[in-house]
Formats: C-alpha cells, structure tokens, sequence
C-alpha cells in the first residue's frame, strides 16, 4: 500500500466510526418518534374508536380542544428548539379550523419536522468533524504536523452543509425527504381510516414509513461524508498541485460510473462532484490521489513559487531520498521533502533569534 493510500485508508476507518455513532443515535431518535406517534394514534383508537375501528365520520369531527393544546405544545416545543426552521411550521392560527384527522396529520407533520430537525443537526456536527479530519491528514502528509486545523467557523462555513447536488445542501434534501415521508404517512392514514382498518394495521403501516426516514439518513450521511472527506483533503493541496487521480475502491460493489474513472487525471481547478470527483453518486465510496507526473519539474516549479535556493532544495532533495527508501511512491518523497524544507526554516528562525 502506497503512502498515500495508507493516510486515506486510515481516514476512511475514522469516517466509518463517526458515520457508525451518527447512525446510532439517528435511529434512536427515530424510534423515540415513533414511539411517540404511535402513543398518539393509540390514543385515538381509545378516544374515538370502537372494536378497534374509528368511522371516518367521527375524524371529521372539530379537533378536541386538549389535543389542539397538545399539538401547539408541540410547535411550540419545536420553534424553540429548531427556530431556525420555524417559519417552516404551519400558521397557528389554521390549528382552530382543523378536524381531528386532519390534527392527527399534523401530529405526524410535527414528527417528521422534529426528525428533520434533529438530523440536520446532527449531520452539520459530522460534516464538520469529517472537514478536520480531512484537512488535518492533508496537512500533515504536506509536513505540517498533526491537528493543524481546530473546528471554527470558517470549516463550516466551507465544508459543511454545501449546495454541492443540484444545488440544494443536505438541509433542504432533509426536510423535503422527511415532509414527503409526512405526506404519504397521512395520505396512508387517510385512506386506512376511509377503509375501516384497525391500529395494528395502521401503525404497521406507519413502521414501515419510518423506515424510508432511516434509509434516507442513512444514504445521505454516507454521501455526504465522502463529499466532506474528499473536498476537505484536497483543499490544501491547491496552492503546489495541479492535478488528481480518480481513485475507486475497487471490488465486486465498485458500480461502472466509478470504475471507468479508475486512473483518469484530472485539473484540480476543474473537479465536480458528480462529474470527475468523489461522490459520483449516492454510497459512493471512492477518494482521489494526488498526481505529480514529473517529480522533478514539479520541485523545481515549488522552488521557483517559494524563493528557495537550488543548494538548498537539494539537501532536502537527498534528505528525503534517504529517509524514503521503505516507500516507492511520489506523494510520501515530496511530503518528506517539504518535512525537510520546513525543518530547515525553523533551525534557521532559531539561529537566527540566537544571534
């Protein structure tokens, strides 16, 4: 395994263990929603119902003054916590028209807006976890030593909820998949009810909805996490590099998109998600290498960028030949060259303060 290769396997284990929590505190939320939702319906087959079975006439009934307070407690628990998506609830004052399906429907709006919510904030907290990890490892294979990079608002800013897909960043794909969830619960509710069919069928059927909202997170944690690792271990290989290779992980999953851009080189300048650079598509897997074709002509150019004197790029040059004889790749020789030229700045600022 190259240098390079090795620095993003180890990324992609530490993105897989964040990605694993994430998941695991996404689905227990999940369940705590339902769970929630599903007390709710219960409670309508106690309050309404008979044999198990509520006549839809009885739903179109004005909404019962202790579930209206219990739903604009709701609303009013969530503009609170999420105010940011507040303007997103309905108008209160809609809440006195409704009917009881329709106060249940949006009990199940409030679900999905709490899922949302809690999804958002929880991806944005990922994302920006994944940028440092991603920053710091490029940093540190360019010589600049281990966490260089803190999380702060400029990493955020940058990596972290980008409208890099069809123009829409990963809180506008979450509310619209967790409202279109909301809409077909409630359709599905109002067509169960029409039906006369009993709670176990219903909330089974609710279950399953629910389970759309997992896969859906889920899917987009991963796409996003390859977004956010790729993007932000690039980045500070513009200023000295020019060009990346595409680079799949290559397997029986690999899909033909990812493998026909096995090797290709690419102008960093010009890379696009979806096009020439990581994620091609939802759970891609795939990473990029830097590339450097003339390993010499690329030193000299970094010379010339940098004032650095010919004697002196070759003793850095000969340092790093030595040290980088157990690898036999270009990425770990200039890492230790740059390692050696960095060195030499700081043994001549200590020098020179002596003096």
């Amino acid at each position: 395994m190259s240098y390079w290769s090795d620095r993003q396997d180890q990324l992609r284990k530490a993105a897989e263990k964040e990605e694993a929590a994430i998941k695991k505190r996404l689905s227990k939320f999940y369940d705590a929603e339902f769970k929630r939702l599903d007390k709710e319906i219960a409670a309508y087959f106690q309050k309404y119902g008979e044999n198990n079975i509520i006549e839809y006439r009885t739903l179109l009934q004005s909404l019962d003054e202790a579930d209206r307070t219990l739903l604009m407690e709701q609303m009013d628990e969530f503009a609170e916590k999420y105010p940011q998506y507040a303007h997103l609830l309905p108008v209160r004052e809609s809440i006195y028209r409704l009917d009881r399906l329709q106060g249940l429907q949006y009990s199940v709006f409030m679900s999905q807006a709490n899922i949302a919510g809690y999804t958002n904030e929880q991806i944005a907290q990922y994302e920006a976890k994944l940028a440092q990890q991603g920053l710091n490892s490029s940093m540190e294979t360019l010589g600049f030593g281990k966490n260089f990079y803190s999380i702060n608002d400029n990493i955020v800013r940058e990596f972290v909820d980008v409208p890099w897909c069809n123009d829409e960043n990963f809180s506008a794909r979450i509310w619209n998949d967790t409202q279109r969830v909301a809409n077909y619960i409630n359709q599905d509710m109002a067509q169960a009810f029409a039906r006369g069919d009993s709670y176990d069928r219903i909330i089974k059927n609710v279950r399953r909805r629910f389970g759309v909202n997992r896969s859906n997170a889920y899917r987009l944690v991963f796409t996003e996490g390859t977004y956010v690792m790729a993007e932000s271990s690039i980045k500070p290989f513009e200023e000295d590099f020019t060009q990346y290779e595409y680079s799949p992980i290559l397997d029986s999953k690999t899909c033909e998109i990812c493998r026909a851009l096995n090797g290709k080189v690419f102008e960093i300048s010009e890379r696009q998600p979806g096009v020439n650079f990581p994620p091609m598509h939802p759970w891609c897997r795939c990473t990029w290498i830097p590339y450097i074709g003339d390993v010499n002509q690329w030193l000299d150019n970094y010379a010339q960028r940098n004032n650095i004197e010919a004697r002196r790029l070759e003793e850095a040059r000969r340092q790093a030949t030595n040290r980088n004889r157990n690898q036999n790749d270009n990425i770990s020789f200039i890492s230790l060259l740059l390692l050696v030229l960095m060195a030499q700045d700081y043994l001549n600022e200590r020098d020179n303060g002596q003096n």
